[in-house]
């Protein structure tokens, strides 16, 4: 089949799917909004909980259950002796792609958070990679490659561009057969979505990022684990390369 004939990728909801749709979900999203923007600040303690209802616009108990929901992601704790405290940056769960979505390239924390997640792709992909180039089916190599030569803005959009470089780097993952490489979809894909925007006054060429994508998926379909390896470290450099320059530019 055609490449140009194949439907386009698309970006899967996989956030706060813990909490159905609607209200609970908004007010999650608002709160851990305000924390990774320093609207509330480390170490404050949040409005009371009718204070939050008023300001949300939601029951005192979507409050309560959004809060718990915080607490779980290590953002927030409750105690009856100070109320409700925003926790050390240290202390967030960085591995849970809610928490990575709430943050924007204007959050306190943006620098750190790219920098940081980029230096754990760099250790985990490349092997990854590896894998996946023993590992992965047929339909599975044919996804990846169909995905990097569709990390274009003129094949895809900016939308379609995020949706085909997640596919790449996702599938990747599930076709290594290692589940707990394949739990690191929901984070790949909030730090895709974080990163672009991030990265973008930095970033090298579209098309060289493109073609190194393209050299990977080509080493993992000619089933060369070496090659696959090599070239996924090589790709993510650029991605470093983005995160010094920011850091220096911040620091």
């Amino acid at each position: 089949m055609n490449i140009a004939s194949q439907p386009p990728f698309t970006i899967p909801d996989i956030y706060l799917s813990e909490l159905p749709t609607g209200a609970a979900k908004s007010a999650v999203n608002t709160l851990g909004t305000k924390i990774a923007k320093g609207e509330f600040p480390i170490g404050a303690t949040i409005p009371k909980e009718a204070d939050l209802a008023q300001l949300l616009g939601v029951s005192r108990t979507i409050v309560r259950d959004a809060v718990k929901v915080l607490s779980g992601k290590g953002m927030v704790r409750t105690a009856r002796r100070y109320g409700t405290r925003v926790l050390p940056f240290e202390s967030w769960n960085l591995m849970d792609p809610d928490v990575i979505s709430w943050h924007d390239p204007a959050s306190p924390a943006a620098t750190r958070v790219y920098r940081d997640c980029t230096q754990l792709r760099y250790i985990v992909e490349p092997e990854a990679a590896a894998l996946a180039a023993i590992n992965a089916t047929a339909e599975q190599r044919q996804t990846i490659l169909r995905a990097a030569e569709h990390i274009s803005l003129d094949k895809s959009g900016p939308h379609g561009m995020i949706a085909a470089d997640y596919t790449f780097h996702a599938t990747i993952l599930e076709a290594t057969g290692n589940v707990m490489l394949r739990q690191m979809q929901g984070f790949i894909l909030a730090l895709l979505q974080f990163s672009y925007p991030t990265g973008a006054q930095v970033a090298p060429e579209e098309k060289v990022s493109r073609r190194k994508h393209i050299l990977v998926a080509e080493a993992i379909a000619a089933r060369d684990s070496g090659a696959a390896r090599n070239r996924m470290a090589d790709m993510l450099k650029q991605n470093k390369m983005i995160a010094d320059l920011i850091d220096g530019r911040d620091g």
